[in-house]
């Protein structure tokens, strides 16, 4: 009935090696990390585990009705509901963030602190493309650009004109840039959200 997905510590990201392991037991998800020890969180008889994993500080389990994310420095779970009907398209767990789109949100759980933010999506808002390094994740959708990163407080985003036409993506030196056919908008880690260029 529960859908099982292992991450072991032995498990890399690309950059640093994970803190927390993450299995599913009947009716628990439980995180281990090397100060935490094992922690647990109760899963509802009804509950289906959709997907989980593991990567740097933070974990996060997809279940049938909520998100739930585990954080090795504040060694504890958090959660957040999403709606019944709300279809989890993807996930990307890297290693300070992880993100997860819906068909009408974005969820970013930050694993500093282990806490959930929300971003909702238009009614005929589509996310075309999801960019993402370990500072940071852009959506591109067909009315703005969304940004969400381990340093920020929240989502934020950039409106695009409805003529304004995204010509080239660049993912470097953690920074994503953004080029449309009449500006440059730049999304990073050392900054508060995006910088502009005309």
């Amino acid at each position: 009935m529960l859908g099982l997905s292992f991450c072991r510590s032995e498990a890399y990201s690309l950059e640093l090696e994970s803190e927390v392991a993450i299995w599913i037991e009947s009716g628990l998800a439980v995180a281990k990390s090397p100060l935490s020890g094992r922690r647990e969180i109760t899963l509802d008889v009804q509950e289906t585990v959709l997907g989980s994993g593991a990567s740097g500080i933070n974990a996060i389990v997809v279940t049938s009705r909520r998100l739930l994310g585990f954080s090795s420095r504040t060694l504890a779970w958090s959660k957040t509901d999403h709606d019944l009907h709300e279809k989890v398209l993807e996930r990307r767990i890297l290693p300070t963030f992880s993100l997860v789109r819906t068909d009408k949100h974005l969820y970013g759980f930050r694993g500093a602190n282990g806490i959930w933010f929300k971003e909702a999506l238009g009614v005929r808002e589509k996310v075309y493309r999801l960019h993402s390094n370990e500072y940071g994740s852009v959506a591109i959708t067909n009315n703005r650009l969304v940004g969400f990163g381990p340093l920020l407080g929240q989502f934020s985003s950039k409106p695009l004109d409805i003529h304004e036409r995204i010509t080239q993506v660049g993912n470097e030196d953690g920074l994503i840039i953004i080029t449309t056919s009449r500006r440059t908008l730049v999304f990073g880690s050392r900054m508060s959200g995006w910088d502009e260029f005309e």
